[in-house]
């Protein structure tokens, strides 16, 4: 079908059934519990199996959706709004975020469509705000769910300890529910939500894209090999990293103390976002490599077999992160993905 939204100077209409099914799909899928985060695959899939207006339009329908859902709930099942409210706020900035992420409306004017690592760096923020701003509701049931996952990591440690005395007395001192909870929200507050909310729409971006890939031909654009962040990004994260630093050692007095203690929480949220944004850089360089090496199907196989169990390994997946965001740090100053036209490193300011 055809649309009345330009699309890269085509006129492209929004496939209507797709749309309807991705939205009713992202809302079930959010409320299923185990599968509850692949609720934004369908708008990536409306995205790329289809146009920027279905993604779009399957985002707005998503959002109507569960608002409705709500509703009836609190209507037929007398469920408190307010134990709604932080769910639904969650739910339509993530969702309205990542369609922003994979369908930008091209009418827009250039500054409402920036490339694709300031898009997710955005979205992933935004996500994180709400998160944080639910959490602190008095409907949410966020502060509960931590403090039950601390009592299950804290009997399951109990568990492991056994009948050792000494092992007992040192967790009884040093470790309880409070301090896990305490570990968590300062984890939290430190990165660990946008963190969370950057890998949800990353990884559902790449998983849409893969769907689409198998879906439809000819592939799609957008794929990790053509993934690219700005060069100037190199003086955001030594700026935040300083800020880090520097915030963490101020503060003469509550005010001082309070300010410093916000501008570091900031740091370290700003700092965080850098370091994904260089390691999905590093992972795009690395999948370009891949893609342009000409290898048999069995060795082929065995490597990727061999990147999976590297990627569950604890410990040494910690160590490939690192080199990974290390080496998109590099693609500032060496060319990895030389151009075809003329040997400039693809980073300053092409692709997304």
């Amino acid at each position: 079908m055809n649309s009345k939204i330009p699309e890269g100077g085509k006129i492209l209409l929004p496939a209507f059934f797709p749309v309807l099914v991705g939205a009713a799909l992202s809302v079930g899928l959010s409320r299923s519990g185990f599968l509850g985060f692949l609720f934004l695959l369908p708008l990536g899939v409306n995205a790329f199996c289809f146009n920027a207006a279905s993604s779009r339009l399957c985002a707005f329908f998503a959002v109507l959706g569960n608002g409705i859902f709500a509703l009836w709930a609190g209507v037929f099942l007398h469920l408190p709004f307010a134990a709604a409210a932080p769910d639904l706020v969650y739910f339509s900035v993530n969702v309205l975020g990542f369609a922003w992420v994979v369908a930008p409306p091209s009418r827009l004017p250039v500054f409402f469509r920036p490339r694709a690592a300031y898009r997710l760096a955005v979205s992933s923020a935004a996500g994180a705000l709400a998160f944080l701003a639910c959490a602190s509701g008095t409907g949410s049931g966020v502060p509960a769910m931590i403090r039950s996952q601390a009592e299950i990591f804290m009997s399951l440690y109990n568990a492991s300890v056994g009948a050792d005395v000494v092992e007992q007395s040192l967790s009884s001192q040093y470790i309880s529910v409070d301090n896990i909870v305490a570990v968590i929200e300062a984890v939290g507050l430190r990165g660990g939500v946008v963190f969370s909310c950057m890998l949800l729409l990353f990884i559902s971006r790449q998983l849409s894209l893969v769907i689409a890939r198998i879906a439809r031909r000819p592939c799609p654009d957008g794929g990790l090999a053509g993934f690219h962040t700005s060069s100037r990004q190199i003086w955001v994260l030594s700026f935040s990293l300083a800020g880090v630093l520097v915030f963490r050692l101020l503060g003469a007095g509550l005010f001082a103390q309070t300010a410093a203690f916000l501008a570091e929480l900031a740091s370290w949220n700003i700092l965080l976002i850098c370091v994904m944004l260089y390691l999905a850089q590093g992972g795009a360089i690395l999948a370009y490599w891949y893609s342009r090496r000409v290898m048999p199907p069995l060795f082929r196989f065995f490597l990727n077999l061999l990147l999976i169990i590297v990627i569950f390994s604890p410990g040494i997946n910690m160590v490939l992160l690192a080199v990974l965001a290390l080496l998109g740090i590099a693609e500032n100053w060496i060319p990895f993905r030389v151009s075809g036209t003329n040997g400039s490193p693809p980073t300053p300011g092409s692709g997304e």
